[in-house]
Formats: C-alpha cells, structure tokens, sequence
C-alpha cells in the first residue's frame, strides 16, 4: 500500500509540474493587456509589415510583433546628422514587379528606375541629388588579407552578355522557383546540384563576378545549391540588369516602413518585444478556440495576444521559436536547417582614402578570384558625405560575435591605407547592423527528398491557424516576398475565412 501510495504521489507531483511549470501556467492572469486580433504577425521585417498591410487592406485586424526597435528587418537608412545625407545600409534595390509599384503606390512613395539615371563619371563628385549608392567610382582589386594586387582575366561586353543569355536559358524552365518553393518530384538535378558546377555545365564564367557583387551575403556561392543562387539571383535579375532596378527615389527606403507602421497604426504594432511562450495547440487544459501568444515587451510587461490566425515572419530557427509549443511536423522541418551564413553591414569614417575609388576584395588562388571569407567585400565611398565609406561583409557561419566583424573590418581597413600610402586610422563606426543569420539552407539531399513539399505542408496547419512567409519559404528579396504574399500566403489564408 505504501509503495503504491508513493508511486501515485510522484505520478501527481510530475502531471502538477507539467502543467503548471510552463510559462503562461507560472504567468498566468498576470499579463498587463490582452489583445484580440484577426491576424498575430511575428516578425516586422518586409515580409511582416507588407502582409499587415495586405491584411488591413482586407479589412482584418492585425498586430505586428517586433524584437528590434524599428519595422523593416534588413532595410535601414542612416541620416548624417551633419548634413542630413541618407545612405541604405541594408536593402537598396528591387526589381520592377508589379507587387513592388502596388506597395509603393499604397504608401504614397516615389520610385526610381536606376536606367533613368545620370551618374557622375567615375573619378568626379558624387551627384547629390541621386541616391547615395549611385555614386560611380574607379575600381581597383587587393586582397585584403595582406594588400597585394589581383589581376583579373579580361571579358569582353558581348562575352557577359553572352554569358547571361545562357544564365536565362538555362534557367528558364526554372521559373517556378521565383514564387516560391512549389518543386516537381523528383526535383531537377540542376537545382541540388552546387552552384559552382551549374556554372561549369552552362558555361557561365563570364558572369560571374557580377553575379557574385550582386549576391553578397551568400556566402560559398560556389557550393551552396543551385537553388539557393538562382532564386536570389535570378531572371529577374538579367532583365533589371539592362531595363533598371527600382529603388526609393529619395534614398530612403526605411521610408518604407515607416510609412506602413502609419497604416498599421502604432496601436497595432509591439516595437521591442518577443514571443515567449504560444498556446496554438488544444489539449485538455486549453479549449479555447483562437491560438495565444505570450509576448514580453520592453516597458508594459507580459501582454496576451489572442489569435484567429498567425503568420510567422522571423528566421524558424529553433533557437528563436524556444517557448513555442512546436507540432511534430514544425519541429521536423525547422531542425533541418543545417547551415547560414553571415552578413553585416554598416558605415565608417576617419578612412582618408582617395574617394573617387572602390576596393574590391579578391584572391589570386581562388576561383573568378573571389575573396577568401570572412572578409569585407569591398570598401566603398558613400560620396554624398565627406570621407564616410560603406561596409558589407561576408562569413559562412552566421556565429562571428559583432565585436569581431568589426576588428576583422578595422584590420582590413588598415591594410588597404598601408597598401595606398595613406594614414594608417583607427576608423570609427557611424551605424552598425548584423543581417546574421542571413540564409538558412538545407542539404542536397534534403531538396532532394522533398524538404520544400514538408515545409510548403506548414501553411495552414493546425487547422487554418499557422502561416509562414520570409526569406526561409522563398528568398531574400523583398520584391519576390511582396509577391509570394499575394500569390501564396494570403489566398492559402483566405481558404481558412
């Protein structure tokens, strides 16, 4: 009798510390707000911000949840506070889709189209009035390991052309990949195959290096999978390449968002807070029909969201989704993730450079003579403010710790004024942004063996409450996210109304 009077106790002590050990159990009725919406949108970045847009357009309720304390993910404008000159550190460019003139024309924001453009010659004065990135500049290529020249093999203009009318050929019967990631089966062996052969098989050399300036952020673009550097850089990409980018007409695309958290409405968006905890799934202790979110936020506390719907709009890393009572499929899918990369971007002053010429890193012993990374990939003048140069840099690994990106930058910074017989500074950093991780991948075999049918499967699960969109269920560009919203995430939710 007494050891069946411990066994049960223990039994009871156990079912107890499930049930009231979790977060909202030890937090409940302790949040400061609850707040009912039709839709709960996690992540504030392109995606999120156009979706709450689309949304409210349809006539839903939403809330935006955001761990930084601005809308707009990647995209960030720094304003000089001197002269009031806006450079984009993050997204600059997207290509003419129509989703892209929609959302624009929603906000009341002008567009350029960089082929309308006037630039300065290279060696004269930036044109103030054209966007900062405009600003045409000589070029020279070190290695910025150690400073030393990098000669380049001589292509001709007609053999780059060339060269992309192949690239668009041989990706042509492709197209599908640029609305999402809706694969035959079985998946063309092109698509798994790594990038780097892909070149080979459709001799695409001549290309390359511009592919690659265009595609920083990509990390080991030689030997990710095809699929991967053919969604981010695309057919799209050739046509834009002679008919012109877009891009915000004054400079700013932050504007962007800053404008759509005005639509939302301030009251419908939660700046510097994090989901904690989720209650999406019923089970015997929770019978309530909408899904709940635990969200805390940086100066009210613990506030409740309650849900008809929510879209997932941040990396699905598992290590940002700790707290969420993740199904059997999402945890499936999300641990499939194997690798990233790094990316981070800023701007510096106190170079003392020449600031009519771009550095361009290399390495004489790798293939196209790409830079060996971690490493900047170019050190470049802004030209519309005086000695301020523009910092993007690259690792495989999404892991670098900020404070040794910018030593890695500082170094380099240095070995190119040794090389050029400037002053040797210590440059100091103007705006600093860490786009890490920057690209979740999986593995040949996982595409292969039908990853991208177990991830589109997410949209819709449990019963017509979880949504995904973002980089991880298409790429990253906030022209091709725009349209995979329209096309994919809100008919799939409009099924569930």
């Amino acid at each position: 009798m007494l050891f069946t009077f411990v066994i049960g106790l223990l039994a009871s002590v156990h079912a107890t510390n499930r049930g009231q050990w979790g977060v909202f159990e030890n937090n409940e009725g302790q949040w400061s707000e609850v707040v009912e919406r039709d839709v709960c949108i996690v992540g504030g970045g392109a995606s999120g911000v156009h979706a709450a847009v689309s949304l409210v357009d349809l006539n839903k309720t939403v809330v935006v949840v955001e761990r930084r304390n601005r809308l707009g993910g990647d995209t960030h404008t720094y304003m000089h506070p001197e002269t009031g000159g806006l450079v984009d550190i993050g997204v600059v460019i997207f290509q003419p889709l129509q989703a892209v003139f929609d959302f624009f024309k929603k906000l009341d924001l002008p567009l350029l189209n960089l082929s309308a453009v006037t630039t300065n010659t290279p060696g004269q004065p930036a044109n103030t009035s054209q966007p900062a990135f405009t600003f045409a500049t000589l070029r020279t290529y070190l290695d910025f390991r150690d400073g030393s020249n990098i000669t380049r093999p001589t292509v001709t203009d007609e053999e780059v052309a060339e060269a992309f009318r192949r690239m668009s050929d041989a990706l042509s019967p492709y197209d599908y990949i640029l609305h999402g990631y809706d694969l035959p089966d079985p998946v063309p062996e092109d698509l798994f195959m790594p990038y780097g052969a892909f070149v080979e098989k459709y001799n695409l050399s001549a290309a390359f290096q511009i592919v690659y300036q265009i595609s920083q952020g990509m990390g080991d673009l030689l030997h990710i999978p095809t699929i991967y550097a053919a969604k981010y850089f695309n057919r799209g990409d050739i046509t834009a390449l002679t008919q012109g980018y877009l891009t915000h007409a004054r400079g700013n695309n932050s504007e962007i968002y800053s404008r759509a958290g005005d639509y939302i409405s301030t009251d419908n968006v939660m700046l510097e807070s994090t989901v904690v905890s989720s209650r999406r799934q019923k089970s015997s202790t929770t019978n309530a029909s909408r899904a709940e979110l635990l969200v805390s936020t940086r100066n009210e506390g613990l506030k409740l969201l309650s849900c008809s719907q929510i879209i997932l709009a941040i990396p699905p890393e598992l290590s940002n989704l700790a707290g969420w009572d993740l199904t059997e499929q999402e945890q499936d899918v999300f641990s499939s993730f194997i690798s990233a990369n790094g990316y981070w971007t800023g701007l510096v002053k106190n170079v003392g450079l020449n600031q009519t010429l771009t550095s361009l890193n290399g390495a004489s012993n790798t293939p196209f003579n790409i830079p060996v990374l971690p490493a900047l990939y170019a050190l470049s003048p802004v030209g519309i403010i005086d000695d301020v140069w523009s910092i993007k840099f690259g690792a495989n690994m999404p892991t670098m710790l900020d404070d040794q990106v910018k030593s890695y930058v500082e170094r380099e910074i240095q070995t190119i004024q040794h090389v050029q017989n400037a002053t040797v500074t210590q440059p100091e950093w103007l705006i600093f942004e860490s786009h890490a991780p920057f690209h979740l991948q999986v593995s040949p075999e996982d595409i292969r063996g039908g990853f991208f049918k177990r991830l589109n499967a997410l949209q819709g699960s449990l019963d017509g409450t979880m949504f995904y969109t973002g980089a991880a269920f298409h790429t990253h560009h906030s022209s091709l996210l725009w349209r995979f919203n329209r096309e994919v995430l809100l008919p799939k939710m409009m099924e569930y109304w």
